[in-house]
């Protein structure tokens, strides 16, 4: 069977998807796919960075630098920025689909596919942010998807609000999106999978939560 790849029929049908791609043996627009990824983040990023998201940090400099300080930090922070685009999709599909095939002895081509569903959510919510933020004028930390902004009523705690703002519902979901994938990708008991996403994305979190607290914003 062949499977003409496209990560938004894996995201919005993947029933269908994930019978498929279990059955494939030969695949359709696997680089291209991977290719378009990549550009779409670097698009994503490079326009949210252009408007001012994620710009907070410097924002708060600005009445201490000299202009020549500050077009000089503009310039790291897209650089910065093109990095985190370039970044990001190798650690969901190589990094991630190099760990299934280590721990639950997945097939690294079809984890890849997966992971494209996984990653294309991931960037549908950064594009759905941009908006977001330039309309309401908010910050990482208020993101309306996320977990911080109920931080925000219940603590002050500065490091439980970072951790909290990293939860969204877009990531829970594309937590339970791959473990559909892979329950039906990998042969093995469902609660050993289950224990193999929880520790992958918790490492996803606990790292993105503490480079948004030490105001990187590197990773999320």
């Amino acid at each position: 069977m062949i499977l003409r790849i496209n990560p938004f029929r894996g995201i919005f049908t993947p029933a269908v998807y994930r019978g498929i791609l279990a059955e494939a043996e030969h695949y359709k627009r696997y680089r291209l796919s991977i290719i378009l990824l990549y550009l779409a983040s670097i698009l994503i990023y490079m326009v949210g960075s252009s408007l001012g998201i994620g710009s907070e940090s410097i924002s708060k400099e600005l009445p201490t630098l000299t202009d020549s300080a500050f077009e000089a930090r503009k310039q790291l922070f897209l650089i910065g920025k093109l990095l985190q685009a370039l970044i990001i999709p190798t650690i969901f599909l190589y990094l991630s689909s190099l760990y299934y095939v280590a721990f639950a002895n997945g097939q690294f081509r079809k984890m890849m596919i997966m992971q494209m569903n996984v990653l294309g959510l991931f960037l549908i919510e950064k594009l759905l942010l941009i908006p977001l933020f330039l309309g309401l004028n908010i910050g990482s930390a208020s993101n309306v998807f996320s977990f911080g902004v109920i931080a925000q009523y219940i603590t002050s705690n500065e490091i439980a609000i970072h951790f909290l703002s990293e939860l969204t519902l877009f990531r829970v979901a594309m937590f339970f999106l791959s473990y559909f994938y892979l329950t039906k990708l990998i042969e093995g008991r469902k609660q050993t999978l289950f224990i193999l996403n929880v520790i992958l994305y918790a490492i996803y979190w606990i790292f993105a939560g503490f480079i948004s607290y030490m105001k990187i914003e590197f990773f999320f």
